[in-house]
C-alpha cells in the first residue's frame, strides 16, 4: 500500500481497515515493502484501495494516529478507527479508539460506495491443492497462497438461480462479535447452465516433461478423458504436448460425441519425458486454437502442468493479446494444476490465467478432474455474465473491516471486473464497522447494484437491491453462516494458529449442527487433519 505516492506497505492478513474515505489498501500473502511506514499522518482526504493481490493507493492518508513502533502499521489510533485496540503491529494497529472523535473526519451526507471483486467464480485452485496437503497432515500455508475468495467460489453456496440472461442478488447480515460491527454476505447469482450448450473448440496444451511423472501425468490424463466425457457431436479438440520439444497429437480433430474414442485414446498415450519448452507449447497451441476459432462457439485453451516452467514476457504477452475480448470473444485459458502436493508451483497457473482470463483449478486427485470437467463443467469452462462489477452503498458512518474478494475500493477504476459463471455465485463476504455505534440505525439502508455485460452480444445489463439494515437482520442466516466458516476456514489456514483452527471447526459445526453439509463436514474432517490442531 502507497501513502501519498511514496511509502509502500502490504500485509499478509485477511483485510484490515480502514484509513481515508473508506479502505485501506492492503495485499494477501505479500511482506512489508518498507519497515517504518508508521506514526503521525496529515489530516486530508484519499481515494483508498484494497487489493488482496497487490495494490497501490495514492492520495493523503487521512488519520491522527500516534506514533507506532518501526516496522508497524499504524500508532496508538487513528481518527478513522474503528474503537478497541486490534489492528497489525504498533499500539493500536488499524483500530481506533472510536466515538465521536473516530467520525470526525468523514461526510456524514454522503454515503460510503465501495465497488468490490473477487476473482473469477470459476477460479477455485487454493481450497483443492490446500486439501491435498492437509490429507498429508501437513500444513498448506508452508506450500501455497491460500486465497481466500477461490474458497468460497470452490465450496457451494445455495442461492436460487436467476432467470435466463440475468443475474440474482442475495444480502444476508447480521451483528458482529462487537458494538458497532455488522457481517454482511453479498451473492451474485447467474442462471443455470443452457443445455444444448453451445458447441465448443477445445485445444489442450498438455505438459508431458520428466517432473510429470507419476501422479501428475495420471491426473492430466483424467483431465483429458472428463473433458472428453462432456463433448458434443461436432466440438473441435487440438492437442499438443510440450517437454524439451511439442509434439501436434490432434489437430481439429471434429469429436463424435461423449468420450470420443479418439480423445481419450490420446489421453491414455500421454507420458512425461524430457525437460520443459513451455514457450514452444503454448505458440503452437494457439496456433491451432486461432486456426479452429468459431465465432458462435466456446473457444478455451486448456493447459495442464504441475507448475515447473516458468512463463517469460513473451509468452504473457502471446496469453493476453489471444484472450482479449474486441467484437469478439477471445481464447480465454483455463490452467489446471496437478500437483504434487509439496513441490507445486503455484505462480506459472496463477500468472497464465490471469493474462488468459479464464478458470484456475487444481486436481487433487483422479476423482477431482471430474467433478471439475464434468460434474461442474459449465462452471469452470463457460461464461454467464462478462465483466461484473459489484457497487455496494452503505451509510456515511461504516467502513470496511475485512473482505474476503480480491480487490475493494472507493474508485471504480481501481477495481478489475470479473466473469460470471453459469450455475455459479459470485459471494462477498465482509464485516464493516460503525465509527460509532450509536450511530448504526436499523431504518438506514444498504444498497447492492451489479452491472454486467450478456456473454455473446455484450449488452450492457444491471439492476439493484436495496434493503433496510433491519431488514437484513431479521433476514434468514444459513448462508450467511456457511460462508462465514468458510472464511474462517481459509483464514485459519493462513495463519496455521490452533486457536483460529479450533474456531474455524467451531464455526463449520455451528453452521451445520446435524452434519447434513458434505462441504462442510469435509472441511471440519481436514482442519482436525492440520498438524497445529488440538488433538
Amino acid at each position: 500500500m502507497r501513502f501519498a505516492g511514496t511509502s509502500s506497505l502490504t500485509i499478509g492478513s485477511l483485510g484490515v481497515l480502514v484509513v481515508g474515505v473508506g479502505l485501506g489498501a492492503c495485499s494477501l500473502d505479500e511482506t512489508m515493502s518498507r519497515s517504518d511506514v508508521a506514526g503521525a499522518a496529515a489530516s486530508g482526504n484519499t481515494t483508498t484501495t484494497w487489493s488482496t493481490t497487490s495494490t497501490t493507493t495514492t492520495g493523503t492518508w487521512t488519520g491522527a494516529g500516534g506514533a507506532g513502533a518501526s516496522a508497524s502499521f499504524g500508532g496508538a489510533g487513528g481518527a478513522l478507527g474503528v474503537g478497541g485496540q486490534g489492528g497489525v503491529g504498533g499500539q493500536g494497529g488499524l483500530g481506533g479508539q472510536g466515538g465521536e472523535d473516530a467520525c470526525a473526519g468523514l461526510d456524514s451526507s454522503q454515503p460510503l460506495v465501495l465497488y468490490l471483486s473477487a476473482d473469477d467464480s470459476n477460479s477455485m485452485a487454493s481450497p483443492t491443492h490446500a486439501r491435498e496437503v492437509l490429507d498429508l497432515h501437513m500444513a498448506p500455508s508452508d506450500f501455497l497462497r491460500i486465497r481466500t475468495y477461490e474458497f468460497l467460489n470452490y465450496y457451494r453456496i445455495a442461492f436460487p438461480a436467476a432467470p435466463q440472461n440475468q443475474v440474482a442478488l442475495y444480502t444476508e447480515g447480521e451483528l458482529g462479535a462487537d458494538p458497532g460491527k455488522l457481517d454482511l454476505q453479498l451473492a451474485v447469482r447467474s442462471y443455470d447452465a443452457l443445455h444444448p450448450r453451445r458447441p465448443m473448440t477445445i485445444t489442450f496444451v498438455l505438459d508431458t516433461s520428466g517432473s510429470m511423472g507419476g501422479n501428475s501425468i495420471e491426473r492430466e490424463r483424467a483431465v483429458v478423458k472428463a473433458v472428453a466425457k462432456s463433448l458434443a457431436a461436432g466440438d473441435i479438440v487440438s492437442m499438443v504436448t510440450w517437454s524439451d520439444q511439442q509434439s501436434t497429437v490432434l489437430a481439429g480433430h471434429v469429436a463424435t460425441g461423449p468420450n470420443d474414442a479418439t480423445v481419450v485414446a490420446a489421453a491414455n498415450g500421454l507420458a512425461a519425458n524430457g525437460s520443459t519448452d513451455l514457450h514452444a507449447g503454448l505458440v503452437r497451441g494457439y496456433e491451432l486454437a486461432n486456426q479452429y476459432y468459431g465465432l458462435t462457439r466456446l473457444n478455451r485453451l486448456i493447459l495442464v502442468s504441475d507448475g515447473g516452467a516458468n512463463t517469460g514476457i513473451t509468452d504473457e504477452t502471446l496469453i493476453a493479446n489471444n484472450s482479449k475480448d474486441g467484437d469478439k470473444e477471445g481464447i480465454y485459458l483455463v490452467g489446471v494444476g496437478t500437483g504434487p502436493a509439496t513441490g507445486y508451483n503455484d505462480l506459472l497457473m496463477d500468472t497464465v490465467t490471469d493474462r488468459g482470463r479464464g478458470a484456475y483449478v487444481y486436481v487433487d486427485d483422479v476423482a477431482e478432474a471430474e467433478r471439475l470437467f464434468v460434474d461442474r463443467f459449465d462452471e469452470t469452462m463457460e461464461i454467464a455474465a462478462r465483466a461484473v462489477e459489484v457497487e455496494l452503498t452503505v451509510p456515511w458512518y461504516l467502513s470496511l473491516e475485512k473482505f474476503s474478494g480480491e480487490q475493494a475500493s472507493t474508485n471504480p477504476e481501481e477495481v478489475e471486473p470479473q466473469h460470471l459463471a453459469p450455475s455459479d455465485a459470485m459471494v462477498f463476504h465482509q464485516t464493516l464497522a460503525a465509527c460509532n455505534p450509536a450511530l448504526l440505525d436499523p431504518a438506514d439502508t444498504v444498497t447492492v447494484k451489479v452491472s454486467w455485460l450478456q456473454p455473446l452480444t455484450y449488452q450492457a445489463s444491471s439492476t439493484s437491491i436495496t434493503w433496510t439494515i433491519d431488514e437484513l437482520l431479521a433476514g434468514p442466516k444459513e448462508a450467511l453462516h456457511k460462508g462465514k466458516a468458510i472464511v474462517a476456514y481459509a483464514e485459519a489456514l493462513k495463519t496455521g494458529l490452533a486457536a483460529d483452527l479450533v474456531a474455524a471447526h467451531e464455526a463449520a459445526t455451528a453452521a451445520d449442527p446435524n452434519g447434513t453439509d458434505p462441504e462442510l463436514v469435509e472441511i471440519t474432517a481436514l482442519i482436525e487433519k492440520h498438524p497445529a490442531y488440538p488433538q
